[in-house]
């Protein structure tokens, strides 16, 4: 178990660092930034597997379909909290996402017939009450419009991405995670490319013009290029670490440890955005990750002998 809670740590880190370009560059269309975190992804998986000698024979599936539900759900994640960061301070979008491992705990009792103690579900319950305080924040009567569109964007996000998730801890009993991660990132790059085409073509005339044709391709400046290969670099070692965790532990338990997000996301916000987090996000953040210590805490106490 302890592998598997520190491949997802590792994961939450190089993430951050993704994310933290996202934001930087959410100037270009998200189709685009979704187009690099997916392709440029495929180059650490590649020389993992390569290292392994296990290349090409981890790419052997034999449920392409669940590899296509976990890939739907995981594009649609990526492509609202990639929106989200132009919308929404880092530290928000990242404590608002805690709504996701909430929802995993939940789908991991409903689908995976996981065991869920009461430690657990006092977890989602006091968490819940966390997201509630940032979602108010964002979208009260006096909210911002944009902030309104982030919080959405984020929230939804993470309802779609505890989805792929327990798709993922579903693939992990029969599929390699060279296979898992690789069908991903490829069915991710050509939705992405295939948005940007449409709306190079897309009618002035048609139907959702201007939210379509706002994801054509923009060529990014010399100076951007190497930065946007990192975000894929960099999310591309993150989702082996994240999906190999899910081989070591059960999804709930390792669902309560993306709460050291929390904690790159502060430096990360405060060091390159000079983003202060108010003093709601805090509380609500402080809320959240406190109903998962407590149940990790009351986990190991019924685990340890009488």
């Amino acid at each position: 178990m302890l592998t598997g809670i520190a491949l997802k740590i590792a994961s939450t880190l190089f993430f951050s660092g993704m994310l933290a370009l996202v934001k930087y560059y959410s100037a270009y269309p998200v189709a685009e930034l979704v187009f690099f975190r997916s392709s440029f992804a495929l180059i650490p998986l590649m020389f993992w597997l390569l290292a392994r000698g296990n290349f090409p024979r981890a790419l052997h599936t034999k449920n392409l379909g669940g590899h296509l539900i976990r890939s739907l759900a995981g594009v649609g994640s990526m492509s609202l909290m990639f929106a989200a960061y132009s919308f929404l301070p880092f530290a928000d979008v990242t404590a608002i996402g805690y709504a996701g491992p909430l929802l995993i705990v939940v789908f991991s009792a409903l689908l995976l017939r996981e065991t869920v103690t009461g430690s657990r579900w006092a977890a989602v319950m006091i968490g819940f009450a966390g997201v509630l305080v940032m979602l108010w924040e964002h979208l009260g009567g006096h909210a911002d419009p944009r902030a309104s569109i982030g919080a959405l964007c984020a929230f939804f996000a993470a309802v779609l991405v505890s989805i792929a998730m327990i798709q993922t801890r579903r693939l992990t009993r029969t599929e390699d995670t060279g296979a898992i991660v690789f069908y991903f990132q490829t069915s991710t790059t050509l939705a992405s490319l295939l948005l940007m085409l449409a709306a190079e073509a897309w009618p002035d005339t048609a139907p959702f013009a201007g939210a379509i044709q706002s994801q054509a391709w923009v060529w990014p400046t010399m100076a951007d290029w190497w930065p946007l290969i990192a975000l894929g670099l960099l999310g591309g070692i993150g989702q082996i670490f994240m999906t190999q965790s899910y081989r070591f532990a059960d999804a709930s338990i390792i669902a309560c440890f993306d709460y050291t997000s929390m904690i790159w996301a502060l430096a990360i916000g405060l060091l390159f955005f000079h983003e202060a987090p108010t003093d709601i996000a805090l509380v609500g953040a402080t809320i959240i990750a406190s109903g998962g210590l407590l149940a990790i805490y009351a986990e190991r106490a019924a685990k340890k002998p009488s």
